[in-house]
């Protein structure tokens, strides 16, 4: 198959699934769904599908993501050389859309079920998955020279990890919700800001109706930076939020020219999953002319009754010898 015909379902539309589904379309694999929440939690933005949901599209990179309802919408998505983003749940577009490659990235850090035969290949993006049983590969996700690596057996013991550290910032430049409730911004991404200063609010879910009419509330906490610097990543303003939940991404070195572009550590992340891609394919295709082959060979009989019926290949199909000329006959006696 040509990889304009393979179907690509992708769990998840944030930053990692988004370099990967980039990298694919750029490689040829044009039919791609992405699956994502209703209301997406990314961070970066303007390097996500997942503002397709909000938005109706969302370019990254010059490939554009476009939201789509059903599965006929997805398939005219494709046609038009769109990514299909939807709000679906996945036992929702299985049956409709069935895929052939199957990439989990929703980044959950935990097996919530995957399971290999859910396509013929199934690749998940670590921790939190074991390589050859829940899925065929894992990628690594953790920041440093492994970055990217197909992982043979586990992602079971890929740590989580802080922020690249930046000017000696690594921890202080995420910005964390430290309890439950909806975040209200009137910032962007690419406003510098300052030590201390109010990025948004957190508001409880009790307390939107008054937040929203300017009435004071108790139920409510301000989001502060920890560090002076450019938001290099900021929540949708009205996102629901759960405590510990990535609110900002604040880069200490200011303005910078990369808040339109996929992560060096995003790139490498979706050149893993490529490399995987290709090496399953591979067995795959090999698996099937291996199949194909059994089944050729064994399709000379069927079972009939318990009883294995010739059908021209077996012995018992082969027509008795003619009998040999009356001359030579006479002369093999005379002889």
């Amino acid at each position: 198959m040509k990889a304009s015909e393979y179907r690509v379902l992708i769990r998840g539309a944030g930053e990692l699934a988004s370099a990967t589904a980039h990298h694919l379309y750029t490689q040829g694999f044009t039919n791609i769904l992405m699956l994502e929440r209703r209301y997406p939690k990314a961070v970066r933005r303007q390097v996500c599908f997942s503002e397709a949901i909000l938005d109706g599209t969302q370019t990254v990179q010059g490939v554009r993501g476009r939201f789509v309802r059903d599965v006929a919408e997805t398939v005219a998505a494709n046609q038009q050389g769109d990514i299909a983003v939807a709000a679906l749940a996945l036992e929702d577009v299985l049956p409709g859309w069935q895929p052939q490659i199957f990439i989990e990235a929703a980044m959950l850090r935990k097996n919530w079920g995957l399971r290999r035969g859910i396509a013929p290949v199934v690749i998940a993006l670590g921790p939190g998955y074991v390589a050859r049983k829940d899925c065929d590969a894992v990628v690594d996700t953790v920041r440093g020279p492994q970055v990217g690596a197909v992982l043979e057996d586990t992602g079971e013991r890929l740590r989580d990890e802080p922020p690249a550290e930046i000017m000696g910032f690594a921890g202080e430049r995420s910005v964390k919700a430290i309890r439950d409730g909806i975040f209200f911004t009137h910032n962007r991404i690419g406003t510098e800001v300052s030590q201390g200063e109010r990025i948004g609010t957190v508001v409880s879910v009790y307390g939107v109706e008054d937040f929203r009419q300017g009435v004071p509330i108790d139920a409510s906490y301000p989001v502060t930076a920890r560090i002076a610097g450019v938001l290099r990543g900021l929540l949708r303003d009205g996102v629901p939020v759960k405590k510990g939940d990535r609110i900002a991404d604040i880069d200490p070195r200011g303005r910078t020219d990369d808040l339109n572009h996929i992560s060096d550590k995003a790139h490498r992340v979706a050149e893993g999953v490529h490399e995987a891609l290709l090496g399953l394919l591979t067995e795959v295709a090999a698996r099937s002319r291996e199949e194909a082959k059994q089944a050729s060979a064994g399709g000379g009989r069927k079972k009939a009754g318990g009883v294995t019926a010739s059908r021209g290949r077996g012995p018992a199909a082969r027509k008795p010898p003619a009998p040999r000329p009356r001359r030579k006959a006479k002369r093999a006696a005379e002889g």
